[in-house]
Formats: structure tokens, sequence, C-alpha cells
């Protein structure tokens, strides 16, 4: 009996030491925010994702014509009812989750050959999380913008949106919003094309996404889309 209980608290303490030595390897490659990181479906442009290329191959079925306005980006696009926002004209979104500018490129062709009277691109937020190099994002929206040229579409590019780091995490970085939002207004400037800041429009005194627009602390909720659409309605 006594050998049992011995043994028994040799197990607990080896599974306690286990327990502080994986929390101390986990603390140095990053802590919860490498975890979450780990857990999230690769984005199109660095591997597999079936979300990414089942959208993708919807997108290329359909035969809607005559587009008035056109979004293209990541889940924040995905996630907006744009349709319902400007029901007197005809609205596709041809936004994906988790999307990158590498895998909007990739699809570009078919939203080019939409022709819409307008399109609103944003993108960026997935690169900063998955680490794109700054001038990799550049030749790659860059490339994107060029897709546009000699079509009678009007291209918007829009400001990436902040992050709100104390509900999100800190796998974003606001700096690199500002950093990447500054690439995205030069590529703008020197294509004649109008850049729409919105991150102004959602940002805190802290230089954070404001917590009334969000739950997560990354996509908008309800009115935070109300406000980008008001902000759009002005254009």
């Amino acid at each position: 009996m006594k050998g049992l209980k011995s043994s028994l608290v040799i197990s607990i303490l080896l599974n306690i030491l286990l327990i502080g030595m994986g929390s101390v390897v986990v603390n140095k490659i990053g802590g919860i925010d490498f975890i979450k990181k780990q857990m999230q479906p690769a984005p199109s442009g660095k591997g597999s994702s079936d979300y990414y290329f089942t959208k993708k191959s919807i997108f290329e079925q359909s035969d809607v014509k005559d587009v008035d306005k056109l979004f293209i980006g990541d889940s924040i696009t995905d996630y907006g009812e744009f349709q319902e926002y400007f029901p007197d004209e005809v609205v596709l979104n041809r936004g994906i989750r988790n999307d990158v500018s590498k895998g909007v490129l990739k699809r570009i062709n078919e939203v080019v050959d939409r022709n819409s009277e307008e399109a609103y691109l944003m993108i960026g937020v997935n690169d900063i999380r998955y680490s794109t190099d700054s001038k990799n994002f550049e030749k790659r929206v860059t490339a994107i913008v060029e897709s546009f040229k000699g079509k009678d579409t009007t291209l918007f590019i829009q400001s990436i949106l902040p992050v709100n780091n104390k509900i999100f995490g800190e796998e974003v970085s606001n700096k690199k919003v500002k950093k990447f939002n500054g690439i995205l207004q030069r590529i703008a400037e020197e294509n004649g094309i109008e850049y729409i800041d919105l991150h102004s429009s959602f940002v805190d005194n802290n230089g954070q996404l404001d917590k009334k627009f969000t739950i997560d602390g990354l996509h908008l909720n309800g009115e935070g889309y109300k406000v980008w659409v008001d902000i759009l309605r002005q254009k």
C-alpha cells in the first residue's frame, strides 16, 4: 500500500513538473497568442484552405452581370451584408475569410472580369497577422491594382482597420497596421486611385479598434458595419 502511495505521489510530481516545463516552452515561443495562431486555418496564400477554394469556385461559376459595387477582401469583407446595405444596386461580395494579398491576387481575374462600376479593396490585416514582408505586400497590392488598368471599373483602396489588442491579443500590431496603411495610401496616390481612410473612424484614443465596434477585437459588429457603409455612401 505504501508503495502504491509513493508511486502515486511520484506520478503527480512528474505531471506537475511536465506541465511547468510545458508552460515555460509555450511562453518562450509566444504564449497563448502563439497557440491561437497555430489553431487558425491556413490562409490561402500559405497553404490549402478548403474555405478559400470553395468560395473561389463558387465565385467563378457565377454569371451575374451589370454589377454596381464589388467588395474584395478577407473576413471583414466576407461578413458584410453589402447587398442589404445597398438594396437598389447589384452588389457582389468577394471577401474570403482569412485571405491575404497573395490569395486575392490569385483570384483577381474573376473579380476584374465582372467589370463592375465600382470595386472596393480591403486587404492586409492577415498579411500582418501571418508576417508577410512589407515589400511583398506592396508588390502584390500593386499587381492587384494593375489588373484593373484598361477596365471601366473605378477602384477604391480602403485602409486596414485597427485591432483591439486587449480583446484579440497581440497577433496584429497596430504599429504595422499604420505602416501597411502608408503603403496602401502610396499605391493609391501613385495610381490615381482614391484611398478611403476608414482607420481614423474606428480607432480610439489609445490607437486601438474602439470596443464599441467589435466583439472579438478584430472583426466589426453591426454598429461597425453601419459606420463603414455610411462612409461609403458619402462617396
